[in-house]
């Protein structure tokens, strides 16, 4: 029986510029990597904890993937998913998901910064072709940073705007009522819950989507119920793989509401399992998968950079992204523990 060596590695990934939400400042990603070896195959899996967007527990993650013992949260869940979809597929010389398109057409995530700073940003976006743009609120210059940014984009792009739970029932109705002139396409989670999102939805003519307090299809059912949006934004890393996340559109679309992904500021190989997802699934709006160009290094090489407001396809085989052991040494990634297990899973070599 052959046996299938499973390395886990960290990367730490500096991102270009802080990234400021409502949430708090983000400056760097701690990426936990699974790769799967088997006579000579190699699979790749990404778990992205970001804690100071929803609370997740990095060392939870870690201690998921090292020790397969204990609690396995989403990230941990979507990491050995895909890493076992990606050796199984390219050993078989196929991409993980049956594509629908060649490329997935892309928003701009601009971060809540100096209102000129972000238009600025905004503006070299448009020039690049990109024609939905998502912008960061919940912070006292909201008003002044939405307004810098749709006169540097003119009147043609759709501009969402995401408040990251940040605003309650009351503050969420009076801030979108003042951006509604702005010509919104929809608010991201305006607050904490499908209950507020529901509230708020009842008292506001702009498109609401929920983000954070979805994860899985029982999510959507539960936000299709309440009446709480009009969609739902989805995250593999949050949502626990491909699997769960294709339910979970799949639920959404049998309930009207319309889905689209987006990433938690992953490296190459979570954008590229969600970049499969969203061609296979052909979403009709934009995704939030063109975040890679927010980090900075050798890691933003291994995939493509948008054109024209779309991002290409990886088209395999697996990923499509490079997961050999060297690659990820020239990266920066350290290896934290080494496993030899048998086919089924049984643990029968080393580990450190």
């Amino acid at each position: 029986m052959s046996l299938v060596e499973r390395r886990v590695w960290r990367l730490a990934v500096p991102l270009r510029e802080p990234f400021i939400t409502a949430t708090g400042v983000v400056t760097q990603r701690e990426l936990f990597l699974l790769t799967l070896e088997e006579d000579g195959a190699c699979g790749i899996g990404e778990a992205a904890p970001l804690p100071e967007h929803d609370g997740s527990d990095p060392r939870q993650a870690l201690e998921a993937l090292t020790t397969q013992r204990g609690r396995r949260p989403p990230a941990a869940r979507a990491c050995e998913e895909i890493a076992r979809l990606d050796l199984e597929a390219r050993r078989e010389g196929r991409t993980l998901c049956r594509l629908g398109s060649d490329a997935v057409p892309v928003n701009v995530t601009l971060a809540a910064g100096p209102p000129a700073e972000v238009a600025e940003h905004a503006r070299r976006a448009v020039e690049a072709g990109f024609s939905t743009f998502k912008l960061k609120v919940g912070l006292p210059d909201d008003s002044e940073r939405v307004a810098a940014v749709r006169h540097a984009v003119g009147s043609w792009p759709a501009l969402r705007v995401d408040a990251n739970g940040r605003w309650s029932v009351e503050q969420a109705v009076a801030a979108i009522r003042a951006l509604e002139r702005f010509d919104l396409e929809l608010v991201e989670q305006p607050c904490a819950t499908l209950e507020e999102l529901r509230e708020v939805r009842s008292r506001v003519s702009v498109a609401i989507a929920a983000d954070e307090s979805i994860c899985d299809a029982a999510d959507v059912e539960r936000a299709a119920a309440l009446e709480a949006c009009d969609a739902v934004c989805i995250k593999l890393q949050r949502a626990g793989g491909i699997g769960p996340a294709r339910a979970a559109i799949e639920r959404a679309r049998e309930r009207g509401l319309e889905p689209y992904l987006a990433s938690m500021l992953e490296g190459p190989w979570g954008i590229a399992a969600a970049l499969q997802l969203a061609s296979e699934q052909q979403l009709r709006l934009a995704c939030g998968l063109a975040t890679l160009s927010l980090l900075d290094g050798p890691v933003t090489e291994l995939l493509g950079a948008p054109e024209a407001g779309v991002l290409a396809v990886p088209d395999g085989p697996g990923l499509g992204v490079p997961c050999d052991p060297g690659t990820l040494a020239r990266l920066g990634a350290e290896v934290l523990a080494v496993t030899e297990l048998g086919r089924r899973g049984r643990r029968s070599g080393r580990s450190r």
